[in-house]
């Protein structure tokens, strides 16, 4: 048993990974869109600090120096002034390649500034003996969350900007804190290794994503080949079924007529759509009925077999058999076809000589 277990183990299929099949241009394709992502994201994230910037402002007023909540309030809208003049360069610039690169980089040490300043808020209310107000972890906690939200495309931006962050805020709780200081500390630790964890994922997601969707646009893309290849050979096939001299007609599994060439006309007397719809029966004679439908019957047996025909008797209701010689094919499967295909020429009449006898 335990070997058994061992052999079966050994032999588990290898896991997959989701670009198995993706070229180096599809990775780069893949690295390009995400950094996209930060770029469209930028004015988010911009928005939420200058948002919240202005609410720490209020709320520190009348608590704090008017000149360090102040000067604090204009350093991070200065800073928001030029990440936003920053994007609006590269944006209008439709930035590519390497110069999303380069905005990348710009912007994870933005990112990097603004968590310092961030940061610094809690030395701030420490200062100022408000480390017991509520408002400071509620504002960290939802700005490094935004942070997420918005540069999730890049862990290392949404770590440039809480690293700092919520090292400042631990630091500042474990010394200056009157009640439980490290206790706070050590949850603002806990939150910060989760929020790398999350920022790590979410970057994974992002990534699945994308490549899932350079996946699927590589599949569309040779589905689309094969269907124009398809249609482009069932024109070619019909121009040269349409334009030949020989009669052609599918029957359906159910042994009805589903197409008639051209040339059914000139054979039978009467046009293709007068012979569509017409059984089996209706059409061949009784004495190659069964010769028909044997020969039917082998070229299931193997899909796309042809199988000749030396003599069968055809013939519209009311009309004259026609001695008709040629193939029978399973196309069944063939998308488009889908049936039997009889393809065939007209031979002496002598060869039938025995038909009005059999009527």
């Amino acid at each position: 048993m335990v070997s058994g277990l061992k052999t079966a183990l050994a032999n588990k299929p290898q896991k997959r990974t989701v670009d198995e099949q993706l070229t180096s241009a599809d990775r780069i394709k893949i690295k390009v869109e995400r950094h996209a992502l930060l770029l469209r994201g930028a004015p988010t994230a911009i928005f939420i600090s200058v948002f919240n910037a202005l609410i720490t402002f209020a709320v520190g007023w009348g608590h704090i120096d008017l000149g360090i909540i102040g000067g604090w309030t204009a350093a991070v809208l200065l800073l928001a002034a030029f990440r936003l003049a920053v994007w609006r360069r590269f944006s209008k610039s439709a930035a590519i390649g390497h110069s999303l690169f380069k905005y990348t980089r710009i912007h994870v040490m933005a990112m990097a500034a603004n968590g310092v300043l961030w940061g610094s808020l809690a030395p701030i209310f420490a200062i100022s003996e408000m480390m017991s107000n509520a408002y400071l972890p509620f504002i960290i906690a939802g700005m490094t969350a935004a942070a997420i939200a918005s540069a999730g495309a890049s862990w290392r931006a949404v770590l440039a900007f809480n690293v700092p962050t919520l090292a400042a805020a631990a630091i500042s709780y474990g010394l200056f804190a009157e009640r439980d200081g490290m206790l706070i500390a050590a949850v603002i630790v806990l939150y910060g290794i989760a929020t790398t964890y999350l920022a790590w994922t979410t970057q994974q997601m992002i990534v699945r994503s994308i490549r899932l969707r350079s996946r699927n646009d590589n599949l569309l893309a040779a589905l689309k080949s094969q269907i124009d290849a398809a249609h482009e050979g069932e024109q070619r096939f019909r121009a040269l079924v349409e334009s030949s001299s020989d009669v052609t007609l599918i029957f359906s599994p159910e042994g009805k007529v589903i197409y008639a060439s051209p040339a059914a006309e000139t054979a039978f007397g009467a046009p293709p759509q007068n012979i569509i719809g017409l059984s089996t029966r209706e059409i061949v004679h009784p004495d190659d009925f069964d010769q028909f439908k044997a020969v039917g019957g082998k070229t299931l047996s193997t899909i796309g077999e042809v199988i000749p025909l030396e003599h069968v008797c055809m013939r519209v209701p009311g009309g004259d058999y026609v001695n008709l010689a040629g193939r029978l094919s399973n196309m069944l499967y063939v998308p488009g076809v889908e049936g039997f295909v009889f393809n065939g020429g007209r031979v002496k009449e002598d060869a039938c000589r025995h038909l009005p006898a059999a009527e």
